[in-house]
């Protein structure tokens, strides 16, 4: 039977819930074109088998949820000091990336965004099974590399077979989570690059969250306004990383420096910041206190940045791409 997972930590929901003794917290959930529901930190983000990977051998694996389950409970006691005005970051530096990271990358946003990209995989290596010169290639060099003779066939043949698993769910889903803790080291060194303040909203507005708590932005200077516009990758210019840790607190990363590590905002800097998160969620936002400001830009904008759509936009994959990318990896050069 599965593992019963949290896509979010039930701690972190913690932090924006309203506490019970004895019992789990509830948070106000929303939902597009749903009324807002309390709801208990122990049933909300649940999903069976949210890590489970299928072994070559066929076996269905849950490590990943115990060890996920350790790393998180040693950066606990970060994520709850970083929201009080006498925290010195510094002291919670580490473990405060890590989790941002962890967070970040096990989101069903990032989840769904994975897949994506492996499907857009399959038609350039179908079409690479077409490349003759390149078929050749491979054959020679695996030929010369272990004494064995190999033919243009069976190259294009193994190409298919692998292109097939990019749209595969179990090869999919177990890639994600196989690869969950390159891409949190690998973000989490990106956040420690960047310097960091805590913003801390008024008394009148809070900071909201959702299944998707780690976003990024761009500011932009029109005639009229700043526009904040989301989705964008952790190196690109002028981009701002912000993470809520509390309905008081938010942690905003950027390459600008801060001359301050904490700064009292506005009401309407809390409101864009929310609005971000919003846009970025996958399904559900959730907040300390029922708003029906959050419930209309939750029904209007909700959901509406989409990384490989419209967010997070790459290179476009093709079969040169491919081609080079491998010939690369596996030293083999064109003739």
């Amino acid at each position: 039977m599965a593992i019963g997972s949290h896509t979010i930590p039930r701690f972190y929901l913690e932090q924006f819930a309203t506490p019970r003794r004895n019992k789990p917290g509830r948070v106000w959930v929303y939902e597009k074109g749903k009324a807002p529901q309390s709801r208990s930190t122990k049933s909300q983000g649940r999903e069976n088998g949210y890590f489970r990977i299928v072994r070559d051998d066929g076996i269905k694996d849950e490590f990943t949820e115990a060890v996920l389950a350790q790393f998180e409970g040693e950066c606990l006691e970060a994520l709850v000091s970083a929201k009080y005005l006498l925290c010195d970051l510094a002291l919670v530096y580490v473990k405060l990336a890590s989790y941002a990271a962890m967070l970040f990358q096990r989101s069903t946003v990032r989840r769904k965004f994975s897949a994506r990209n492996w499907s857009k995989l399959e038609a350039p290596y179908t079409s690479l099974a077409l490349n003759q010169d390149y078929l050749q290639d491979v054959a020679e060099h695996y030929t010369d590399l272990t004494r064995q003779t190999f033919t243009k066939e069976q190259i294009a043949e193994m190409i298919r077979k692998q292109s097939v698993m990019f749209t595969d769910a179990n090869y999919v889903r177990s890639t994600f989570v196989k690869d969950l803790w390159m891409h949190i080291d690998i973000c989490k060194r990106e956040m420690m690059k960047k310097s960091w303040q805590v913003w801390h909203a008024p008394q009148d507005s809070e900071f909201v969250t959702s299944d998707n708590p780690v976003v990024t932005f761009r500011r932009f200077l029109t005639q009229y306004e700043e526009i904040w516009h989301p989705g964008y990758g952790f190196g690109a210019e002028n981009v701002v990383i912000a993470f809520p840790l509390a309905p008081t607190a938010c942690l905003v990363m950027t390459d600008a420096l801060f001359r301050t590590s904490r700064a009292r905002v506005n009401a309407d800097t809390v409101r864009r910041v929310n609005e971000i998160l919003i846009r970025s969620c996958d399904r559900f936002v959730y907040s300390l206190t029922l708003s029906p400001k959050i419930t209309e830009t939750v029904d209007h904008v909700g959901g509406t940045s989409i990384p490989g759509e419209n967010a997070f936009i790459g290179r476009p994959i093709d079969q040169t791409l491919v081609e080079n990318h491998l010939r690369k990896t596996m030293g083999i050069p064109k003739r």
